[in-house]
């Protein structure tokens, strides 16, 4: 926000770190007047036109704020399954933004539009000519991207090293494993066969880039959060998408599933996977270009690039700011 030159202030309101908690639900409830008096003076200092709110409980006294002070509140739902506190603010939400349309089963339909997941517009200047290049892979050579965030994931990496040797056999893979597990990483790609090793591209993680991997990339294999699925729709690559077990409602699930009857991706729950359940999947969608050509349509059908800009315009029009 500095760097933007956008004032920035906070609420005491902190996030629920551990959502089962009774005594951290209670302490939370403590906070809340006095975050939401807080957030009503603020909406009145900066003279807010429109409150943008993702949710969660960390929101409810922003939104409990602007509605005090007569601000109209956009709320974007980015899962299939929203939340409990989520269903809560779209009661008092003038406008609500989604990712899918299956969402608008939970939600006030005749305020809602589907909208997609808003992405970094410089990802979208990669193609697949450029990706390519920036991860010295041929025009020929099949590529899979996997991530699991910014952090990694252990069981993507765990599955992703059992895999490797068979994986590399078919495909340049580039591995985003988190910044604390590169240096394994590393390890790893030391030990393999001088021919396989020239293929393996292990990354702590990628900025920018990434948009060139899922530009460069023929499969995309990832967590099924809001913006892992909407990145690799964007660029229209076909997925497999590992839902991760203990998200909040199975909404990761619900996310993958949605993708997977779109026809733009291949689901593995997170209970099955391991290196052969990896190798199995990602080889036979490599072995099958009908199968990937027609998921890749779908992706690029679902896909929405330009979410950011759909966002902005329902809040320019919902602060009447033209």
């Amino acid at each position: 926000m500095r760097a933007a030159e956008i004032p920035f202030h906070a609420t005491a309101m902190p996030s629920l770190r551990d959502p089962d908690s009774r005594m951290s639900l209670v302490r939370r409830a403590f906070v809340i007047p006095l975050a939401a008096v807080d957030a009503w003076w603020q909406a009145l200092r900066f003279h807010a036109s429109v409150c943008c709110t993702t949710g969660g409980l960390v929101s409810l006294p922003a939104v409990l704020g602007a509605r005090a002070a007569g601000v109209p509140v956009y709320l974007w739902e980015g899962n299939v399954v929203p939340g409990r506190t989520n269903r809560l603010l779209a009661r008092v939400a003038a406008r609500v933004g989604t990712t899918f349309d299956e969402s608008k089963r939970s939600l006030p339909r005749g305020r809602t539009a589907v909208v997609g997941t808003p992405i970094r517009r410089s990802l979208l200047a990669w193609k697949r000519d450029s990706g390519r290049l920036a991860f010295a892979a041929g025009p020929d050579d099949a590529v899979v991207l996997v991530t699991g965030g910014s952090q990694g994931s252990e069981r993507l990496n765990d599955a992703v090293f059992a895999a490797l040797a068979r994986l590399l056999r078919r495909a340049v893979v580039i591995h985003v494993v988190g910044a604390a597990n590169l240096a394994m990483a590393e390890a790893r790609r030391a030990n393999l066969p001088a021919e396989l090793r020239e293929r393996y591209r292990p990354r702590g993680f990628l900025r920018d880039e990434m948009g060139a991997a899922l530009a460069a990339a023929d499969v995309f294999v990832g967590r099924a959060g809001s913006s892992s699925i909407a990145e690799p729709l964007a660029f229209g690559t076909p997925m497999v998408l590992v839902p991760f077990g203990a998200a909040a409602d199975a909404h990761q699930l619900a996310n993958a599933r949605a993708v997977a009857e779109a026809g733009a991706a291949a689901v593995i729950q997170e209970s099955e996977l391991d290196g052969d359940r990896m190798t199995s999947i990602v080889t036979g969608l490599l072995d099958d270009r009908d199968r990937l050509r027609r998921m890749a349509a779908a992706a690029r059908k679902a896909g929405r690039p330009d979410a950011a800009r759909q966002v902005a315009a329902e809040l320019r029009a919902l602060g009447g700011c033209g």
